[in-house]
């Protein structure tokens, strides 16, 4: 009887089941956190662009129309996933290459990579002082680069969330673009740097 018992498939599929259904289970739960947060990367940047195109129009300049604009992208993220904390920041550069090296630019006539002893510099942000990063906060003026950036952050679905890693989801987008030339752009102003 007890080699009749060693013989015996019986049982088998069941153990084969126990040990294969929890990498199942792991994959699908993946697949599916990984197909959810690819949709809302989508809305968010589908949203951020729209945002941008918003943004850049002259209309955009009063709060009340940059608050509606941040919204819009805060809805395009809510309907997916409802308790993602969305935030929308905007940064204005003189252009292009002021956005792509934030550093405001100055003359480094003694050689040491700092901007002091007195040597000029291009205020683009108007305040008076030498700044690692040379933006204005918002949308700026006419001609101006906007740099905008939106984070959409929320807690992990179902199970994932025991997994290894992060119990939050953080997605990031950024997107530049120029502002309509409805007007003149004021040149940004020199120092100097003490």
């Amino acid at each position: 009887m007890l080699t009749n018992l060693v013989k015996s498939n019986r049982g088998s599929t069941l153990i084969e089941f126990a040990i294969i259904a929890p990498v199942l289970v792991l994959m699908l739960l993946g697949g599916l956190e990984i197909g959810h947060t690819i949709y809302v990367r989508s809305a968010l940047v589908g949203s951020l662009q729209k945002a941008a195109r918003d943004i850049s129009l002259e209309s955009a300049s009063s709060s009340t129309q940059m608050n509606a604009i941040n919204a819009t992208v805060a809805t395009a993220v809510h309907q997916i996933m409802p308790s993602a904390k969305v935030e929308l920041v905007a940064k204005s550069y003189h252009d292009y290459s002021n956005a792509a090296s934030p550093a405001e630019e100055y003359n480094d006539a003694d050689h040491d990579g700092r901007c002091d002893h007195g040597e000029a510099f291009v205020d683009s942000n108007r305040n008076g002082s030498w700044d690692q990063d040379g933006s204005v906060s918002g949308r700026g003026s006419a001609r101006d680069v906007v740099l905008l950036v939106a984070t959409a952050s929320y807690s992990r679905l179902g199970l994932t969330s025991l997994l290894a890693g992060s119990p939050q989801t953080v997605l990031t987008a950024k997107t530049l673009i120029r502002n309509q030339p409805n007007d003149q752009q004021a040149e940004p102003p020199t120092g100097t740097c003490p």
